[in-house]
């Protein structure tokens, strides 16, 4: 097995100062490999290489909606409507990463309701479920409302739940580990509760943030939002630095700090990025876009201290200083703050089609995207064409804006990733697919119900 050092490959030889478009390379594993030889020899043992591996595990009629990892286990959630009342149970399972056989997971769990997003903590792995009327268990109000549910990690037995539902409706968008707890970020519309914390929205929808500490107790809840449609869509935490992003409309706030939209007048939505204290205080806050409608698919935050936001743009987009320019109708934007909010490098990931990340998740010092493209997608000197309707890729990219490795996933149907996941050394994906579909060396067969395809990809150096 080899290792993969600090070297980098840098497509296009750009300054990333001047926040130039990047365009990158969808290649194989092997190939970075082999680009590294003749790097020094590691300065300390490493975790053997398991690669990447992709397993089918979806059935008629479901949908994966949900994954998480620890390096050794898979968590996937798949949500399954229950006709004729139209109502969804959502099956939990444990696969192991070593075994990876959908036939034999360590543990199945069914509850009631829609899964959601996933993140392992030291309590086991908590999840996120929606739905109506009542849910796994719990009865709330609104429609939909939330449950936040952990299970133990080697059982499957559910901990705690705790309700996040209000009078009109709110929806959990994603889960992160802090270090007694978990991270819950979503959108609302009316009055929220989550545990006794209660917020009202300023206007049709606002995003939230809570913090729960062991056993679901509720140690904080805050807004974000004005009186336009104001969402949050990623969080993360790094010890007790926590980090959110989403999106808002003109005249919105964060604990009464403005966020500065790119044009007053627009209704068109911006995006955000903030960096909160342990206790919920605002450190920090930008904001970037353009004149269209801009979308975040999260946030995540590297080993060296980094926050870097994944979403898509469309036209231009003004990030920190500099302003970049689309070359299609949409394209995915991976952007970089540091210490008190300092911008860093910027990039634009696409081609003349509409293309844009639907997720992020840290990777040591390097972040993990997982974005969608149709037709070309521009690779330096040459093209990757889609196989069939939409096809996906998951890239590691530096703190520069470098890729440094990246997978495709392609085939004659469309490919998305649904989900995405940081692991110990690697990362976990959650992956909807409606015809038979490669992911690096692994083959996915059609399923039998075009839009039931699911699979995992795990990379995990364990």
């Amino acid at each position: 097995m080899w290792e993969e050092c600090s070297s980098t490959v840098t497509l296009g030889g750009q300054d990333q100062r001047r926040f130039v478009r990047l365009a990158f390379r969808a290649v194989l594993l092997s190939t970075i490999g082999s680009a590294l030889v003749g790097c020094p020899a590691p300065r300390s043992p490493v975790q053997p290489d398991l690669g990447l591996r992709a397993l089918e595990i979806g059935r008629a009629g479901a949908v994966l909606s949900g994954v998480a990892g620890d390096g050794a286990t898979v968590f996937a959630a798949l949500t399954t409507a229950i006709a004729p009342t139209a109502t969804t149970a959502v099956t939990i399972e444990a696969i192991s990463v070593r075994n990876f056989r959908a036939d034999a997971p360590a543990w199945q769990v069914r509850l009631d309701g829609a899964g959601g997003p996933m993140v392992v903590t030291r309590e086991g792995v908590v999840t996120a479920l929606g739905g109506t009327g009542s849910v796994a268990g719990t009865a709330l109000r609104g429609e939909p409302g939330a449950v936040v549910a952990a299970l133990d990690a080697a059982t499957g037995v559910v901990r705690w739940k705790l309700a996040v539902d209000a009078t009109e409706w709110a929806v959990v968008s994603s889960v992160a580990a802090t270090p007694d707890g978990v991270l819950v970020g979503g959108s609302f519309g009316g009055t929220l509760r989550v545990g006794s914390h209660v917020v009202s929205s300023g206007g049709k929808a606002d995003g939230f943030v809570a913090r729960l500490g062991a056993g679901g107790g509720v140690a904080w809840l805050i807004r974000v939002g004005g009186a336009g449609a104001d969402a949050v869509q990623g969080v993360a935490a790094a010890g007790e630095r926590i980090a959110i992003a989403g999106t808002f409309a003109a005249g919105a706030d964060l604990r009464g700090k403005a966020l500065n939209a790119f044009d007053d007048r627009s209704a068109a939505s911006d995006g955000f990025v903030a960096e909160l204290t342990g206790a919920g205080a605002v450190r920090w806050t930008d904001t970037f876009g353009g004149k269209g409608d801009d979308a975040v698919a999260g946030v995540a935050m590297t080993a060296g201290g980094q926050i870097v936001v994944a979403g898509t743009v469309r036209e231009s987009a003004h990030v920190g200083v500099g302003e970049l320019t689309v070359n299609g109708s949409a394209d995915g934007l991976v952007a970089w703050w540091g210490d008190g909010g300092a911008p860093g490098a910027a990039i634009l990931v696409g081609g003349a089609e509409p293309d844009g990340l639907r997720a992020i998740a840290a990777s040591g010092d390097r972040v993990v995207v997982a974005g969608f493209y149709s037709g070309s997608l521009r690779l330096a000197d040459r093209s990757l064409t889609a196989s069939g309707g939409d096809d996906a890729f998951v890239a590691e990219i530096d703190v520069g804006g470098h890729v440094t490795a990246a997978w495709p996933i392609s085939g004659d149907g469309r490919e998305e990733v649904t989900a995405l996941t940081s692991t110990p050394g690697g990362f976990v994906g959650g992956i909807a697919h409606t015809a038979a579909a490669k992911i690096g060396d692994d083959t996915l067969p059609s399923p039998s119900d075009s839009l039931s395809g699911a699979a995992i990809m795990a990379r995990s150096m364990r």
